[in-house]
């Protein structure tokens, strides 16, 4: 008996203790249930709607850049694009492996991808592909199931309805490269599908058209699909703001189609607010090119074209304004009274100074010519020798008070200043001491001195102002830059208008056409160039100065025209520059011509009551 009450005794005590043991460990796991899910439920909460829910950036609609009439000249267009985010999925390759079924990647592509993923954070959404075609984008909707981390979007991208006739002045927009995200912290430059402005409008007014980002939440599966889209704590994306600007596209397209295959740069200005109607550089590019991605066929076209299509010639390059020049040194001579306007000059076709002859483009000789009749028919024999007598540091301050030698604020980079040379420059510049025959180069707008049409287009509207010194703008609302008096005598300056007149209205004129402008009583003023690009040899004279059209197209001359119109009430002024396309006569002349006189058209301007007298004396 004794014996069997210890084993129950043993037993007794063993059970005790499994049962101590067992509610002490129930005990724990009770206390450890209580904080999980009551001391901690909130927390746990938390963790879990993070794994539930996302947060997704929605990048802003970019603004509109539109003509001065509300013509849309960079808009948006839908597009559909595929991201990815790297930490909702376990092997990146096998990821692309099975987006490549449906939407084809290249080796160079996913190389691309995978260094994207490498540099940015986990949670942040790569860009596999753009520009989707509708069918694709549909199956890859269909097949998300099947591809975790992987979200379509469709978007907006960024359009250019005119191709390439506003390209140099709208620019283009593209990824921001690592030194814009180093300078900007804001998550928007992170997302695949913001575009930033690169070049032209687009890159200046690059924070005013962008908007700014808003946010969305989102509901995700266990694969990271979005299931369902919340409007609680939504954000909306605010709309990036228009820019207008004072062109014309319809005035800028007929510009355009004048040139046709030719290279060169076209302005148009009014002559009393400096509101631009015209900025064309031609050849241009299609800035969608630069949206949709440049091929290496495309690239390597465009960057071995000898017409330099990317180059925005119309204020970016460097030429000599030739014979347009004479103006500056006119208005130097009249007002240093180096001689009286109706003082005469005889011209034999050539002057000799020092060990050289400096020939006038009429190799016959123009005979007695006044200051008048010298503009009329450019003659570079009478500046030849008014410039000896004046100097090119009088020249100069004229030059600059028309518009030359500087650049404007027009929100666009890659102006070129230009040169209005004097003897420091050239001593600072170049180490060489002036010369006379540098003066006589100079003063028909060769050798050293260069200006840009956009330039050139100024000096003709100031000269038309007559007062002020206007100045060119392209940005509807900003501040016109504020105009300061011209500081030219008006006597001076009616002299020159006058001649100006009888370049484009009086038989004889170097630019003279019966018709004019083709607007019955309108009268224009202007002057022709032909800017010399190869040096002539004594050798060559002798035998015949070779023809434009049978050199190769590098060596023809520039040709050069600017004009303003009416000229009596003045509203426009233009420059034309046609590279390599010979005499300023025939070319630039005609395109200018037209230009302006669609401009006028466009703005209302009739013939009635515009008949004009001028004098030449």
């Amino acid at each position: 008996m004794k014996k069997n009450d210890d084993i129950a005794n043993m037993i007794s005590r063993r059970s005790t203790l499994i049962g101590l043991v067992g509610l002490g460990a129930y005990s724990v796991l009770a206390t450890r249930l209580y904080y999980l899910q009551v001391t901690k439920a909130e927390n746990y909460k938390v963790l879990s709607d993070k794994n539930r829910f996302n947060f997704n950036t929605i990048v802003p609609e970019r603004g509109k850049i539109l003509d001065r009439f509300g013509t849309p000249l960079a808009t948006n267009k839908q597009d559909f694009r595929l991201v990815l985010v790297p930490e909702r999925v376990n092997s990146i390759d096998l990821a692309l492996q099975k987006i490549d079924k449906i939407l084809p990647l290249s080796t160079a592509k996913k190389k691309h991808i995978k260094n994207e993923i490498s540099r940015e954070a986990k949670f942040i959404p790569v860009l596999i592909d753009e520009h989707i075609k509708w069918p694709v984008f549909s199956k890859l909707n269909i097949s998300l199931p099947d591809l975790p981390g992987a979200i379509p979007i469709e978007g907006k991208s960024r359009h250019y309805p005119y191709g390439g006739v506003f390209a140099h002045v709208l620019g283009y927009v593209g990824k921001p490269n690592s030194a814009a995200l180093e300078k900007e912290k804001d998550t928007l430059l992170r997302q695949p599908a913001f575009r930033m402005g690169k070049t032209g409008i687009e890159q200046s007014h690059d924070k005013k058209l962008r908007g700014s980002a808003g946010r969305q939440k989102v509901e995700v599966n266990s694969v990271g699909r979005t299931v369902h889209e919340w409007d609680i704590d939504k954000i909306p994306a605010a709309t990036g703001k228009d820019v207008w600007l004072t062109l014309d596209s319809e005035l800028q397209t007929y510009a355009a189609s004048l040139f046709g295959e030719e290279s060169g740069g076209a302005a148009v200005i009014d002559v009393f607010t400096g509101e631009l109607r015209t900025l064309l550089s031609m050849p241009t590019f299609d800035g969608n090119l630069f949206v949709m991605g440049l091929t290496n066929k495309q690239f390597k076209k465009l960057d071995t074209d000898p017409r330099r299509p990317q180059f925005n010639k119309v204020i970016g390059g460097g030429y000599p304004p030739a014979s347009t020049f004479k103006m500056a040194v006119m208005l130097a001579a009249l007002e240093h009274k180096i001689l009286k306007p109706k003082d005469k000059i005889r011209c034999t076709g050539k002057v000799h100074v020092g060990n050289r002859d400096f020939h006038c483009w009429y190799p016959r000789g123009h005979g007695l010519m006044n200051m008048h009749s010298a503009l009329k028919h450019s003659c570079d024999v009478y500046f030849y020798e008014i410039i000896q007598r004046l100097g090119m540091e009088k020249v100069k301050p004229f030059a600059e008070k028309l518009g030359l030698g500087q650049t404007y604020q027009l929100g666009l980079g890659g102006q070129a200043k230009g040169v209005v040379p004097v003897p420091q420059w050239k001593l600072d510049k170049i180490g060489n001491s002036w010369r006379t025959g540098d003066s006589l180069n100079a003063t028909i707008g060769q050798g050293y001195v260069l200006s840009t049409p956009l330039q050139l287009a100024v000096m003709a509207a100031r000269i038309a102002n007559g007062e002020n010194a206007v100045s060119p703008f392209i940005v509807v609302g900003e501040n016109s830059p504020a105009q300061k008096p011209l500081g030219i005598n008006p006597d001076h300056l009616l002299i020159v208008q006058k001649a100006m007149y009888a370049v484009c209205e009086e038989p004889g004129g170097t630019a003279y056409k019966h018709d004019g402008l083709g607007i019955p009583g309108v009268k224009m003023a202007g002057k022709t160039g032909t800017g010399q690009v190869r040096g002539i040899s004594a050798a060559e004279r002798l035998t015949g100065v070779l023809k434009n059209k049978i050199l190769p197209w590098k060596l023809r001359d520039h040709s050069i025209f600017v004009g303003y119109a009416p000229y009596e009430n003045p509203r426009f002024a233009a420059c034309v520059l046609v590279e390599h396309g010979g005499s300023g006569a025939k070319k630039a002349a005609n395109i200018c011509r037209k230009i302006l006189g669609r401009a006028l058209e466009r703005d209302g301007v009739s013939g009635k009551n515009m008949q004009v007298e001028v004098s030449g004396n």
